[in-house]
């Protein structure tokens, strides 16, 4: 009897792991991608059934946003994210911006967050327009992107 239990038991094992084991992915998910040979944290913005999103990369402009293959996501992003370099075709357009733009990588700023100016430094240049920034006195986790609308000079 003790045989039968545990063959059952296995059985029902084997069947949970073959057909339920994959996370299930939501919009509003914080995900991590493979992304040009890096692994980066983004959001899902919408599902395309259940083996394809779109996703918005945490820190990027919205011309990135792009449809994956499951086989692409990593996993749930959970706790701090340490972003790595952007991908070579960002930092090609963002060098492109860089020649056009206001303001410069280690520009002292002002920038806007919930209706309060706070201290900041531009620490990269994304595209057109659109910063990388730190906040002074905060963690790497604050940092940004943002647009010229919430940046004034200092």
């Amino acid at each position: 009897m003790a045989f039968v239990r545990s063959s059952v038991l296995s059985l029902a094992l084997l069947a949970a792991l073959s057909s339920g084991c994959k996370t299930r992915y939501a919009v509003g998910d914080k995900i991590l991608v493979e992304w040009e040979q890096n692994v980066y944290p983004a959001v899902i913005l919408e599902t395309q059934g259940p083996t394809k999103f779109k996703v918005h990369y945490e820190g990027y402009d919205a011309i990135w946003d792009e449809v994956v293959p499951r086989e692409r996501v990593r996993g749930l992003a959970e706790g701090t994210i340490v972003h790595p370099e952007p991908p070579q075709k960002v930092r090609a357009k963002a060098l492109a911006a860089a020649q056009t733009n206001i303001y410069k990588i280690g520009d002292r700023v002002r920038v806007e967050w919930h209706g309060t100016m706070y201290p900041a430094v531009i620490v990269g240049i994304v595209g057109q327009e659109r910063y990388r920034i730190h906040f002074e006195g905060y963690g790497d986790e604050w940092d940004d992107t943002v647009g010229l609308a919430r940046i004034q000079p200092r």
